[in-house]
């Protein structure tokens, strides 16, 4: 139908017509209000049932008023920075007042609110109801709980006026770790102290059947601990060189930040058999999941040796320094992303910066992982049509998503982006000063804090850049917006070049890259051939218009055979080693059928590294050479096995 034939069948004022009209009603929720709330929270949440893998939750809340009022159940999450948190999880939902049984219905629109009529004179209301939780979160040996996950609260606040009385039955034998102050334990109930909704929201307890606290430093008079947990006690074991790097990562931290935005620190790392390096951020603790081996055998890690580094950095960039668009009164309120280039960007630089800085990477290993960093972001089509201001959004609608053509959708570019950005944006100031400002400075100045338990701040895009201007008066807001609005035009190495380093490309792969290879369960060709493929053939990833795309290759993919022979890992470098001389000749099943593939490329093996650029200044190095001066840190004392 045409716009003009849709614009004469559409009624006009006074007009009735047959044509379908949405009816759908829904009672306003709450909107959050900063106003006193009266009273406190009762949250208690029963961790013993490792079998069926359930909390069982108790919430007692004290009325503050009578009428149409709504339960939340938390939909966005801090650390994911998207609505990651789903109702499906609450089952069983039954509520009371003062003892007697009241009614409620789940929003027809927003699935994690339940609407409550709450009568005259009513004292206390009362929600249980159960949890439901997967293994990585209640087993016999590892238990974690996830406040975000498990509460319910009123609608019409905002996060950090509700109080909160949180406590936790725990099985039995397990000691809890936590950012919380534990005021009690008697019989496996934990009760801790009193905090707002919003600090318990980013305050996990963990516990584990072993469990070593290893006191590492205090920064000014905040104490660091490492609390490693593991279903072995042999995980446990920290060699003495891998405690030292961390006193030094610390000690470099506090050289560069300001006084610690927290009164003290956990480090919360769980170390299991199929773990990925990873973490999640939060003001006083991070959650850092490691595999089992992972100080055992330092020399296969190079890759991960910067993720606390990069967790602790949070507690001043992103939960105390916090875009104003990404802070939420509550987590039923959508968040926004547009500075996530800094938030995780220029932590993600900061992690590099600071692990070489501590030792805990060489010098020759970060410039490979600075490698690893350009080609993946300088082999980016889809920059095309999706600026690095898009690619923030990731978090609204890709979170948990499939994403088959990763760099042609692009999805999280802004971390190994963010590296390069605030490597150029260092860069420039050391210009612009000759050579008196740089990173540091601006941290040390942005991220100051007046105590460890102030408030959060937010700041907005023209605060960062008028921060920026401080250092070295510019055209900062203009020379930002070129890079995260840009497209093709932007050089993502521009960063490295200015700081007397280019990205190039050889035959032979770095430690860090075959590493990477090895942690992702592929062989790694995106470079030459644009595919990475698992040692039994199946390809994994295909480089958006590269020799394998042209050649009509897909993900899912199997290759069946090299030149002939039955397919091989060895066989298929071989073959791209040789593909000056003799194109790549791959059998592949697709699609339910076999066909055979010749790739049109007449390169050899490509992988990156970083080489000095003749006639510049390697400023670089002195970037990551550790910071001299006062000691900021203290080193504590030791402390025994706490195993149960």
């Amino acid at each position: 139908m045409t716009l003009a034939a849709l614009a004469t069948a559409s009624p006009g004022p006074g007009r009735t017509s047959e044509l379908p009209v949405q009816v759908l009603a829904a009672a306003p929720i709450p909107e959050p209000v900063d106003r006193v709330f009266a009273g406190a929270l009762e949250v208690h949440a029963e961790a013993t049932d490792i079998t069926h893998r359930i909390f069982n939750v108790r919430v007692r809340i004290p009325v503050q008023a009578a009428g149409p009022t709504a339960l939340l159940y938390p939909r966005w999450e801090t650390t994911s920075h998207g609505p990651s948190l789903t109702a499906t999880s609450l089952a069983g939902l039954s509520v009371s007042i003062d003892g007697q049984p009241l009614p409620w219905q789940r929003h027809p629109i927003d699935a994690h609110a339940f609407q409550l009529e709450i009568p005259t004179g009513a004292s206390t209301l009362e929600a249980t109801y159960q949890v439901i939780v997967g293994a990585d979160t209640l087993s016999r040996d590892l238990v974690v709980v996830p406040w975000q996950r498990l509460v319910v609260y009123p609608a019409g606040w905002y996060a950090r006026n509700i109080m909160v009385e949180p406590s936790v039955t725990l099985p039995p034998g397990l000691e809890p770790v936590s950012s919380l102050e534990v005021e009690a334990v008697q019989d496996g109930m934990v009760e801790l102290a009193p905090v707002s909704l919003e600090t318990l929201l980013d305050s996990p307890l963990h516990t584990a059947r072993h469990l070593r606290k290893v006191p590492l430093a205090t920064m000014g008079d905040a104490p660091v601990t490492l609390n490693l947990m593991a279903s072995r006690a042999e995980d446990l074991d920290l060699p003495p060189e891998r405690k030292a790097e961390l006193v030094r990562m610390l000690d470099q931290v506090a050289a560069v930040f300001p006084p610690a935005p927290f009164k003290r620190y956990e480090f919360l790392a769980r170390l299991e058999d199929d773990a990925s390096t990873g973490g999640a951020e939060h003001r006083g603790s991070s959650e850092i999941s490691l595999p089992s081996n992972y100080f055992r055998d330092w020399a296969s890690q190079l890759n991960g040796r910067d993720i606390l580094a990069h967790e602790l950095v949070h507690a001043w960039n992103g939960l105390y320094r916090v875009p104003a668009d990404l802070w939420a009164p509550t987590p039923n309120v959508p968040q926004g992303g547009s500075l996530l280039w800094v938030y995780e960007g220029q932590t993600e630089f900061w992690g590099r910066i600071l692990a070489a800085r501590a030792g805990l990477r060489s010098r020759q290993d970060t410039l490979d992982q600075l490698a690893l960093d350009a080609a993946e972001v300088a082999n980016r089509p889809g920059r095309a049509w999706r600026s690095l201001s898009d690619d923030v959004r990731y978090p609204t609608f890709m979170l948990q998503k499939p994403v088959p053509w990763r760099d042609w959708q692009r999805r999280k570019d802004y971390y190994r982006e963010g590296v390069l950005l605030w490597l150029w944006v260092d860069a420039l100031l050391r210009e612009r000063t000759n050579g008196r400002q740089g990173l540091d400075d601006f941290a040390r100045s942005f991220f100051a804090a007046p105590s460890g338990d102030a408030p959060a701040r937010t700041y907005t895009f023209d605060d960062l850049c008028a921060a920026l201007d401080a250092l070295a008066p510019n055209d900062w807001a203009g020379e930002l917006r070129a890079w995260v609005d840009g497209h093709e035009e932007v050089d993502t190495t521009a960063g490295l070049v200015r700081h007397g380093w280019q990205l190039v490309y050889t035959d032979t792969p770095t430690a860090a890259y075959l590493q990477q290879q090895g942690e992702d369960g592929v062989i790694d060709l995106s470079y030459s051939i644009g595919m990475t493929v698992t040692d039994k053939g199946v390809v994994r990833a295909v480089s958006w218009n590269g020799p394998a795309f042209a050649a009509g290759l897909a993900p899912g993919s199997r290759i069946a055979a090299v030149h002939g022979e039955p397919f091989d890992g060895e066989r298929l470098v071989a073959a791209v080693r040789s593909a000056r001389r003799i194109p790549v000749q791959l059998a592949v099943e697709q699609d339910g059928e076999r066909v055979e593939r010749t790739l049109r490329y007449r390169g050899t093996l490509r992988y990156p590294h970083l080489v000095r650029v003749s006639g510049r200044p390697d400023t670089l190095t002195s970037l990551l050479a550790p910071r001299r001066g006062i000691r900021q840190t203290k080193t504590l004392p030791a402390t025994p096995l706490t195993e149960k």
